[in-house]
């Protein structure tokens, strides 16, 4: 879609992190920019350490302005990769990994061929509407992208939580367990190649002059980064580094979630509120 769409919108602001960034709709962040900026959300399922640095490293070497950038960085994914993630939900574009491109598209078809994938497509296909044995291959959800920012927005959880909070949570009363309180990462996870990339980061964001933001993911989990990954983070960040992960008054509210892993619009509005107040 970058691609696509750059020459015609020149973005010039980018949202970069896992799926969590729903949260920090482009169109919410530009509040808080130039009225002349241009946001885009660079995510990616999953996205780690490796997927941030690989598509600031080509933005920069493409020479397309990063005038602002906000990372969103998670306790549980962020720093499990150290290179190119496997799969078609995760493997990244040729243009940012430098990879083979038919070995790229090979993937695709490779899970379009999966006799799984196959029988619940066509099913979906010939009877028109879903079934429950289609979960996990045919998406249910109202999900919108926008055709230019690639915001997300998932509309029939939203609405529905909306419109009967108490109803939604006790359907997913299995789901949201009882927390125990805040708890602190005992592994350390950024290694030696993580914390390359990370300088890299940084260094390629001093040199294009961003005004930039990295964001530790408030998960419902409750469980705060590791020490000394924090204390990294810190010394390489510094006052642009933001922690909300742990025990705080957004990981405490149930609401505030879709699911045990996804956070609302509702908190990436308020943390926008805080990081450029």
């Amino acid at each position: 879609m970058f691609i696509n769409n750059y020459k015609k919108n020149s973005y010039n602001s980018f949202i970069f992190g896992s799926s969590r960034t729903l949260a920090f709709r482009p169109n919410s962040w530009s509040k808080f920019l130039s009225v002349k900026d241009n946001p885009f959300m660079f995510d990616a399922s999953g996205e780690s350490i490796y997927g941030i640095y690989t598509k600031l490293k080509y933005l920069d070497s493409t020479n397309v302005e990063i005038k602002n950038a906000l990372i969103i960085l998670c306790r549980d994914c962020s720093f499990s990769q150290t290179e190119n993630h496997k799969g078609h939900l995760f493997v990244k574009h040729p243009a940012t990994s430098g990879e083979d491109n038919i070995s790229f598209q090979f993937d695709f078809f490779k899970a379009y061929l999966s006799p799984k994938f196959l029988s619940n497509f066509y099913s979906f296909k010939i009877l028109g509407n879903y079934k429950p044995f289609m979960s996990g291959y045919i998406e249910n959800r109202k999900i919108t992208f926008d055709t230019l920012t690639n915001e997300i927005n998932i509309i029939d959880q939203e609405t529905e939580i909306v419109q009967n909070p108490t109803e939604y949570y006790a359907k997913r009363k299995e789901l949201f367990y009882v927390r125990m309180g805040e708890k602190t990462d005992s592994i350390q996870r950024i290694n030696k190649k993580q914390m390359f990339m990370l300088k890299e980061v940084k260094r390629i964001l001093e040199k294009n002059n961003t005004n930039y933001k990295v964001v530790l993911s408030p998960l419902y989990e409750q469980i705060k980064f590791n020490n000394s990954d924090l204390l990294l983070l810190k010394n390489e960040f510094g006052n642009n580094l933001y922690d909300f992960s742990g025990k705080n008054s957004f990981t405490d509210i149930k609401s505030n979630y879709y699911e045990t892993s996804h956070f609302r619009p509702n908190v990436g509005d308020s943390i926008f509120k805080i990081i450029y107040k």
